[in-house]
């Protein structure tokens, strides 16, 4: 390959196949709740958010780990990805990510959250639980650029990023960041800004996604409307490829296109298959003597 995807991370890491078990873990979000913003970002579609308990969290990994054994899957890794993951008292947030350690074969928590939702006692905690099992922090940055951010309604800055990114780095925790190429106004300028800055950080992991348009969003009807033009596949690709060719060659491609399902799926029709995909992704940088770390900065 030409870039360092996440399956080879896995297997260098612990030397067998490892499963991602995701997780609902009935957190809500500081941007629909009230305590920051109202309404969401405007792409994302969330009709409500439940009250899930903790048995209710042991019996969705329990349940899927029933069905990956059949596979002759030992390995696991918990993914509390559903909203923001810390956007809870320390106690609520304790008694849920420690639900999920059902199974001595969980080598790792992956816990997505948002930027604003973390703080040193709640860095403190995961730090002293990684002494345990690999603790992994994945944050939405989506773009470096305020006045993207503003138009998505995210309701939170680059500032608060780049905080909480230092401030999990002092912890010595691993970060995943999360970007979205194509979002509306920005050009592949201001796209590889957002990847040189993570480059610039030496990034962990990055999860690439592509905008799309799901029902029931302020971005679906902003799209109905013409206001919203979306990137083309072999435009994604192209973009796609020179930014991963700008990232330390350690950087773990963790994801290089996003998915919805398709009965809220809107727009675009592409990937129409993940392996189509990613055989076009590694001819284009075949083709154009592309490889992750080629074009990093010193």
């Amino acid at each position: 390959m030409r870039y360092y995807t996440f399956s080879e991370f896995l297997k260098k890491r612990y030397g067998k196949k490892v499963w991602k078990i995701p997780v609902d873990a009935g957190f809500t979000c500081p941007n629909r709740d009230g305590t920051k913003g109202i309404g969401g970002c405007a792409y994302c579609n969330v009709s409500s958010f439940s009250n899930i308990s903790t048995d209710e969290i042991k019996d969705q990994i329990l349940t899927k780990i029933a069905k990956l054994e059949r596979r002759k899957i030992n390995k696991f890794i918990v993914y509390f990805q559903s909203y923001s993951n810390t956007h809870a008292p320390i106690n609520i947030i304790k008694e849920k990510i420690e639900s999920a350690l059902v199974d001595d074969r969980i080598v790792a928590l992956y816990v997505g959250t948002r930027p604003d939702c973390i703080d040193e006692e709640k860095l403190e905690y995961f730090k002293n639980l990684s002494k345990k099992i690999d603790i992994v922090m994945e944050y939405g940055l989506q773009t470096i650029h305020n006045v993207t951010l503003q138009k998505i309604n995210r309701a939170s800055t680059f500032e608060e990023f780049d905080n909480a990114l230092k401030l999990t780095r002092k912890y010595e925790l691993p970060v995943c960041a999360h970007i979205i190429l194509g979002l509306p106004g920005e050009n592949e300028s201001m796209m590889y800004e957002t990847v040189k800055y993570l480059a610039k950080e030496k990034i962990d992991f990055i999860k690439f996604h592509h905008l799309h348009i799901v029902k029931n969003t302020k971005m679906c009807t902003d799209y109905q409307k013409g206001k919203i033009k979306l990137l083309s596949e072999d435009q994604y690709i192209k973009i796609l490829a020179h930014s991963i060719s700008l990232l330390p060659e350690n950087t773990v491609i963790a994801r290089v296109v996003g998915d919805a399902p398709n009965d809220f799926l809107i727009a675009p029709n592409w990937p129409a298959n993940k392996s189509e995909f990613l055989k076009k992704l590694n001819n284009y940088m075949e083709t154009n003597n592309l490889f992750q770390g080629k074009l990093k900065q010193c």
